[in-house]
């Protein structure tokens, strides 16, 4: 055996359950499952008891990553996300800039895939950015539990690789 190998990590139980680090405070993910039909397969997307307290839904939109395209830096003061992939790949970034949080300053990574469907909810102040890591465009919907002001959004970005988030989605 060469010195430098190292035995890889646990990443899923006897039962495939995902092996993941702890979960940054508040951030929660609910594994959907996909059914086969007869004519294709059927993937619940959303239910607001899937989470606690439960997610009123108030706005949705739908969103298309290029092949190794990465989304800003951004986070909410006030709504909740839940993201949910559609198509491909994503690797999602979260960074816990709450300072009343257990996780405050802590960075977590996660990989949502359509061959085993997520969704996951971000609350509020936490930051999050999400690369499409494949070689094919990736796309995913954002439910929002607040109604979009295009006035005055929701919305406080960083460019993808500021230093102010000291980790990265590569």
């Amino acid at each position: 055996m060469l010195e430098q190998a190292r035995r890889a990590p646990q990443t899923v139980t006897a039962d495939w359950e995902p092996v993941s680090p702890q979960r940054m405070a508040g951030v929660q993910v609910k594994e959907i499952k996909n059914v086969a039909i007869r004519s294709g397969i059927l993937t619940e997307c959303f239910r607001p008891e899937w989470f606690d307290p439960q997610f009123k839904a108030s706005h949705v939109v739908y969103m298309a990553l290029l092949p190794g395209g990465v989304s800003s830096w951004h986070c909410h003061r006030c709504q909740s996300d839940v993201i949910v992939t559609v198509r491909g790949h994503l690797r999602v970034g979260l960074y816990d800039d709450r300072p009343d949080s257990g996780t405050y300053r802590s960075f977590s990574q996660l990989n949502l895939n359509v061959a085993r469907p997520m969704a996951l909810r971000v609350p509020p102040l936490v930051w999050h950015a999400i690369r499409n890591p494949g070689g094919q465009e990736a796309a995913y919907i954002v439910v929002n539990d607040e109604v979009y002001h295009y006035e005055a959004p929701d919305d406080w970005i960083l460019p993808p690789g500021s230093d102010a988030i000291p980790y990265s989605l590569d």
